[in-house]
C-alpha cells in the first residue's frame, strides 16, 4: 500500500508532456520497474526473453486496465460527447480484447497478470472536451509504450499480438486527435 501511495505522490507530482504522461500512467498503473526504467531512458535495454516478454505482458495488462477504466468512468458518468459515445464504447472494447489477449498469452507461460485497481489518479474528469482530453492521453500512452516496447518481445505469438494491438492504439489515437483538431502526425 505504502508503494502505490509513493506511485500515486510520484504520478502527481511530475509535469504534463507526452513523455510524463506515459510515465505517468505507467507508474499509476503499477508498471514494473525494468519497463519504467526503459521508458525513462535509464535503463540501457531490456534483455530479450521469457522474463522481458512476462514484464512487459504485466505493464501492458496494466495499462489496458487502466485505459478500460477510463472508458468506463467517462460512459457510466455520460462524459463523452453523445455524438462521440460510440467511439468510447469501440475504443473499450478493443481495450478489453487486447487485455484479454495478453492475459491469456501470460497465463500460458505461466505469469500472473497484475489485477485492475478499483481506480486510477486521472485527475477530475469532466464532460466533453476534458474527457476527450483524457481518453486521448491514455491512448497516446499506449501507443509510445506498445511503440518503445515491442522490440523487446521475444516470443512470436506475443510480438503478433502486440503489432495488431500497436494499430489499433494509433486508430483510438488518430480518432480522439482529429476530434480535437489536432494534427495526426
Amino acid at each position: 500500500m505504502a508503494e502505490r501511495a509513493d506511485a500515486l505522490g510520484a504520478y502527481r507530482a511530475l509535469p504534463v508532456s507526452r513523455r510524463e504522461t506515459l510515465l505517468r500512467l505507467g507508474r499509476g498503473a503499477g508498471v514494473a520497474a525494468p519497463v519504467l526504467g526503459l521508458l525513462q531512458g535509464k535503463a540501457a535495454a531490456l534483455p530479450k526473453g521469457d522474463d522481458t516478454d512476462l514484464a512487459i505482458l504485466d505493464a501492458s495488462v496494466a495499462l489496458e486496465h487502466q485505459a478500460i477504466w477510463v472508458y468506463d468512468e467517462g460512459l457510466r458518468r455520460n462524459l463523452f460527447p453523445a455524438g462521440l459515445r460510440s467511439y468510447a464504447v469501440e475504443f473499450r472494447g478493443d481495450h478489453q480484447g487486447h487485455r484479454d489477449t495478453q492475459i491469456a498469452i501470460a497465463e500460458e507461460r505461466g505469469g500472473q497478470p497484475p489485477p485492475a485497481f478499483s481506480s486510477y489518479p486521472v485527475g477530475t474528469l469532466r464532460e466533453g472536451d476534458d474527457m476527450i482530453r483524457e481518453a486521448l492521453l491514455i491512448e497516446e500512452a499506449a501507443q509510445s509504450a506498445y511503440l518503445a516496447l515491442v522490440s523487446r518481445i521475444r516470443a512470436r505469438d506475443y510480438l503478433l499480438s502486440a503489432a495488431f494491438i500497436l494499430v489499433d492504439e494509433v486508430r483510438h489515437m488518430t480518432v480522439w486527435r482529429r476530434v480535437r483538431g489536432l494534427r495526426i502526425y
